[in-house]
């Protein structure tokens, strides 16, 4: 019997099943099917739909396949819905649709966290534009306006003032879809905020740091919840150098960031699968679930828990897929047991220079580095089809959580990126 995954350019799950002698069935819209190259050359069955809210498709594809499988798996967040969708319908182990909404729509997500006990921003739901407003006055300004669903900060925006809400308004700020790469074309996050029929207005936090915390979950329990702290709080960061760094288990941060995490995910409800969460410590000293999320997380946090522990987690993301129980034993490693990544954005353009993996390699603290782009690559947000449009990830070993953070400038600028920018309409 096969596993059903639902992927998108990423192919991690349906490699790590190959490479393990199991069957993979692979759900994809078409233009993501397209990207991975004629099906007969890859390893694995390819079925395609238009879109991920193609129900009726989605639902033909579980009709065809019964009987045929007995797992499904994903790890892209606009699949987390359609997969447990299937799930549901065939009858078959795994996340449920209503637990999968908990994760992925981030009202029904604050909802439920709120009513159990776990602390969230305030936030309102509004139909349109012009009732943000009315939000706001209730939540008090400034306030944060984000999609229900989406992803990488995608569409999200800070508004500080009626009056910076009025002239966004204007300039058609939340019509105007975003500018995506044939990585994420069609996504619906990247529409314009105003078409997507419904707003999630959020109170703002004044994040001081913002924590990650991943997690892998086995029968409703973790097998560990690892937090890391980012260089520079996401939102923020985007469009510049990101990173984040892992945190020595034990720490004091260290554990209210696991404890915020484990908390959430119980309250959503876990049985297996992955976790990742973000954590938000604000000037004023509170701590904040700022979203959790039912797969892995992106950027370089996966191979730097790899390179910190010992585990290989692509490999363990397939066990997982297909349903067995992974043998996990975390290592510390040494001698300089803190790990980090970082990379630097690739600004909207054409690649014209960026440097190779050898010189990322050889510097002090360096462990490993990867490229994503090349010279004639189209840049900006999701160019690189990495997490920020990312040129690569570049890891780093040191012996503090200053020390690591304090060699990501560096690490970042030996990419050496450089683009011929867009121009302007009517520039000259």
């Amino acid at each position: 019997m096969a596993t059903l995954v639902f992927a998108n350019h990423m192919p991690q799950i349906e490699n790590g099943l190959i490479a393990a002698g199991q069957e993979a069935i692979v759900c994809m819209t078409e233009p993501h099917a397209r990207l991975r190259g004629p099906a007969e050359q890859l390893p694995y069955r390819v079925v395609t739909i238009n879109h991920w809210d193609a129900w009726s498709e989605i639902a033909a594809v579980a009709a065809s396949l019964r009987g045929q499988i007995e797992h499904v798996a994903t790890r892209w967040e606009g699949a987390i819905v359609p997969a447990a969708f299937v799930r549901d319908l065939l009858d078959l182990p795994g996340q449920t649709m209503h637990e999968a909404v908990g994760y992925v729509d981030k009202a029904v997500m604050k909802s439920r966290l709120h009513q159990g006990g776990v602390p969230v921003a305030q936030h309102r739901i509004v139909r349109h534009v012009p009732d943000v407003a009315a939000a706001a006055d209730e939540l008090g300004w400034p306030i944060v306006v984000k999609p229900l669903r989406g992803f990488a900060s995608t569409n999200t925006h800070v508004i500080r003032s009626p009056d910076e809400l009025a002239d966004a308004q204007t300039a058609g700020r939340f019509e105007i879809p975003l500018d995506a790469s044939p990585y994420y074309a069609g996504d619906p996050a990247f529409v314009g905020l105003a078409r997507q029929g419904r707003i999630l207005v959020e109170e703002y936090v004044d994040i001081v740091h913002e924590y990650h915390c991943d997690g892998l979950w086995i029968d409703g329990e973790p097998v560990y919840q690892l937090p890391g702290l980012y260089h520079t709080p996401p939102l923020r960061g985007m469009g510049g150098m990101l990173g984040s760094v892992l945190l020595p288990t034990g720490s004091h941060d260290s554990r209210i960031v696991s404890d915020l995490a484990t908390r959430a995910a119980k309250t959503l409800g876990i049985m297996t699968g992955f976790t990742h969460a973000e954590v938000l410590r604000t000037a004023g000293g509170r701590w904040l679930l700022g979203e959790i999320a039912y797969r892995p997380g992106g950027g370089g946090i996966q191979q730097a828990i790899g390179h910190a522990y010992g585990v290989d987690v692509p490999a363990i993301q397939a066990q997982v897929a297909c349903g067995q129980t992974p043998d996990v034993q975390l290592t510390t490693r040494a001698p300089h047991p803190v790990v980090g990544w970082t990379g630097p954005a690739v600004p909207a353009g054409i690649v014209t220079a960026i440097a190779d993996r050898q010189a990322l390699l050889g510097h002090p603290g360096v462990i490993d580095a990867t490229v994503a782009v090349k010279v004639g690559q189209q840049g900006g947000r999701t160019g690189s089809g990495l997490w920020g449009g990312l040129a690569g990830y570049t890891y780093l070993e040191g012996d503090s959580v200053g020390q690591v953070l304090g060699m990501m400038h560096d690490a970042a600028e030996r990419y050496r990126v450089r683009v011929d920018e867009p121009q302007l309409a009517g520039a000259r």
